[in-house]
């Protein structure tokens, strides 16, 4: 077996393992209100080291699994944009993280704290990366049309653009609220597309 084919099912599977750990602490957390990484193990059927390797505490993992809970799933999501041409796709996408982030900003903000802080000088992928994932779902339809450069430029550009990031500069920088947050990045997004020599129409 190729080596690639190897490591993309290696990313599956730890993408599977780590939505059973979210989904065992959602559960947990339905029914207690203090959960330990024990519990959790228990519940997702795994080890604490595993558990370990995607959360270094459960803090992350309850703060991570309690924003779950609100979010759809980046294939949910894009199941609701699939059949729209790709500029509509992601700025639908654009619209719906950034309204996740300003609903839930408090909760977010926490987040964001706890996981640069555990990134700092670690190796490891603290975090999710719904919207990456959402990008990629979305682009899958028109690689054939965009070299791979551009489509991972669109991919990782539409991530800045999008979320709880974004949000923070706007407004904590930039002095923005949330609407003109929201008019601004879209903006920035149209212009991104407009330039892009490509029919958003034309998925073959």
């Amino acid at each position: 077996m190729k080596s690639v084919a190897i490591n993309k099912g290696r990313t599956k599977q730890k993408k599977k393992t780590r939505i059973r750990i979210i989904n065992a602490a959602k559960k947990l957390m339905s029914d207690n209100s203090k959960v330990s990484i024990e519990e959790v193990a228990e519940e997702a059927q795994v080890s604490r080291a595993t558990i370990y390797r995607y959360f270094t505490n459960i803090d992350l993992l309850c703060t991570e699994a309690s924003l779950d809970i609100h979010f759809l799933t980046p294939v949910q999501l894009y199941d609701k944009v699939k059949d729209r041409p790709l500029d509509e796709c992601i700025l639908f996408i654009q619209n719906y993280y950034n309204k996740m982030a300003q609903e839930h900003e408090l909760i977010f903000r926490r987040y964001l704290s706890a996981t640069l802080l555990e990134s700092f000088g670690s190796k490891k992928k603290i975090r999710g990366a719904r919207r990456v994932e959402a990008m990629i779902l979305a682009l899958e339809p028109y690689k054939t049309q965009m070299s791979k450069k551009d489509l991972m430029n669109l991919k990782n550009i539409s991530t800045v653009l999008m979320g709880i990031e974004a949000v923070i500069v706007s407004k904590d920088v930039c002095g923005l609220k949330n609407k003109e947050t929201n008019d601004t990045l879209k903006w920035a997004f149209e212009m991104i597309l407009k330039g892009m020599n490509i029919d958003f129409k034309d998925k073959n």
